[in-house]
């Protein structure tokens, strides 16, 4: 159960990610306020990952829907049978893309840190000379590509001793702009999302923003724009020395040429950046808690763990049969804000799965059915009155009831901010099939 929720937490960051991207591509890309860029495209990654984790749940119900808790269907069946499963039965197609998942994340991580490991082993070699503001510089034998990492700036000899000024310059604004922290951010995020362009592609934007940066700040201190030019297209043979540093040879060497030679952009156009007010609102109505409509409908069909049932007419309470609460007895069906059991329904469905045995003498008879049982959760949490209001046969309605008066206090519902009594309604599937019983939780 976790797992799936990770995975749908992860599809939910990688569709804002898509929307962000494509929004930022359109509207900011190719203007000249680069710190304003890049704090953009940070905030969309931030927002990326905290939208999914927002709910918004809605408390208005359709009057043709039932006006109490209703879980999602237990299917549960004797012991032996679930023994007599075989390994391979386990694995849904849940498991094998979270295998995946899991395995290209341990890929792409093995891939960053093999990076920083040569980087650092890079670091070691050459002579140190320290600068003024605790950068450090290493200067190695030969003509290397120039980069920095956090304060530290890998030269080369000739560079050193050539073409100093410019460099030095460009690698200070990357560490002054502290740009190595962002690229740390967005190795960690190409980890979780190493399946989705939209991520590797804002890290690729990211780096082209920190080149624009770094050129900016050259520019700035005086030197002359043809002259480093010229010296970014004679640097501009050679690789790409790794993903975890501020390259001074950069591979979009024409965009940055281009980015210093055109008119500045108005600061009026930093408004585009309003577009993504209607994507967050879009993300967060996508994202919003599904539980207004997780009830049954009378004369619909419910799906359950494994198969799909027609809807149980008799736990239905709609407006025209109740107003929300019971006035004699004081107990609500519906309020605003529900019981909940420690650690959500999956943790509900667990322990009943866990604890709910398929009685010996109804799986020898072969009887089975759906027992629906409603109970309350009173105002202090503990389970008050228990019911059966779809009964199949004793021994199961027993057993449901039974297991049910165990379960631990919940957190009370409340209404208009105070603690209430509230109904609950919980379906139990027992199916027997042929020789063996099938045992399973289905997923939320």
């Amino acid at each position: 159960m976790e797992t799936s929720m990770l995975l749908i937490y992860q599809l939910k960051v990688g569709l804002c990610l898509i929307a962000f991207y494509l929004l930022w591509k359109l509207l900011l890309s190719r203007e000249t306020f680069h710190r304003f860029n890049r704090v953009a495209l940070l905030m969309a990654m931030a927002l990326a990952l905290v939208l999914p984790l927002i709910k918004i749940t809605f408390n208005n119900v359709s009057p043709a829907v039932q006006q109490m808790i209703v879980l999602d269907e237990i299917v549960v069946g004797n012991a032996n049978a679930a023994q007599q499963s075989s390994p391979l039965s386990q694995w849904t197609v849940m498991g094998v893309i979270a295998a995946i998942y899991i395995l290209g994340m341990v890929v792409v991580f093995v891939w960053h840190w093999h990076g920083k490991w040569q980087l650092n082993r890079l670091l070691s070699q050459g002579r140190v000379v320290r600068c003024d503001g605790g950068i450090v510089l290493h200067v190695l034998p030969g003509d290397p590509s120039p980069f920095s990492y956090f304060n530290h700036v890998v030269i080369g000899e000739k560079d050193y001793h050539d073409n100093p000024t410019e460099i030095l310059v460009h690698e200070a604004a990357h560490i002054s702009l502290k740009h190595s922290w962002d690229v740390g951010f967005m190795s960690l995020l190409t980890v979780f999302q190493w399946w989705n362009p939209a991520a590797w592609l804002m890290c690729r934007e990211m780096k082209q923003i920190h080149e624009y940066e770094a050129d900016q700040a050259v520019l700035n201190n005086g030197i002359d724009a043809r002259q480093y030019q010229l010296l970014l297209i004679k640097k501009s043979v050679g690789d790409q020395l790794f993903s975890m540093a501020n390259n001074f040879n950069y591979q979009s060497l024409k965009k940055r040429i281009r980015m210093m030679t055109i008119k500045k952009s108005s600061r009026w156009k930093t408004l585009r950046a309003l577009a993504v007010v209607p994507v967050i609102a879009l993300a967060l109505l996508a994202f919003a808690n599904p539980e207004m409509n997780t009830a049954p409908v009378a004369g619909q069909m419910e799906k359950t763990g494994s198969e799909v049932a027609p809807a149980t007419k008799a736990v239905q309470v709609t407006d025209d049969q109740q107003t929300g609460k019971d006035k004699e007895s004081r107990i609500y069906h519906s309020v605003e804000q529900m019981p909940r059991f420690p650690g959500g329904e999956a943790a509900l469905m667990r322990y009943l799965q866990e604890n709910i045995q398929y009685p010996a003498e109804a799986a020898k008879n072969n009887i089975q059915g759906r027992v629906v049982v409603q109970f309350v959760v009173e105002k202090d949490g503990h389970i008050g009155e228990v019911k059966v209001v779809r009964p199949v046969s004793e021994e199961l309605d027993a057993e449901a009831v039974r297991v049910i008066k165990t379960l631990p206090d919940f957190e009370p519902g409340r209404q208009n901010g105070e603690a209430v009594a509230v109904w609950y309604t919980v379906p139990v599937s027992f199916i027997v099939r042929g020789d063996s019983v099938k045992q399973q939780t289905p997923e939320k």
